[in-house]
């Protein structure tokens, strides 16, 4: 999936998927945070592999709120099986 020797800044969901790096995303609505692989948002969206980390991102649907609402996606910079 993901490449270990990734070499540079991860500033977009692409950029993630590629290092291997496991995501948050946060609900603006009730701050509620799940974190993901990048590679399931990007397989539920074709349009987010050039999204920008840390900017709000529109017309999610939040199962903790039942609520369309925006969220924020940051890097957490570990991957899956690190602790």
């Amino acid at each position: 999936m993901g490449r270990r020797n990734f070499h540079g800044k991860v500033e977009t969901i692409g950029d993630s998927c590629q290092a291997d790096y496991l995501v948050m995303v946060t609900c603006q609505r009730c701050k509620n945070e799940k974190q993901m692989h990048p590679y399931m948002l990007m397989s539920a969206k074709n349009t987010l592999h050039s999204a920008k980390l840390g900017v709000a991102l529109p017309v999610f649907f939040s199962k903790h709120c039942r609520h369309p609402v925006s969220v924020i996606v940051t890097c957490t910079y570990r991957r899956s099986g690190e602790m």
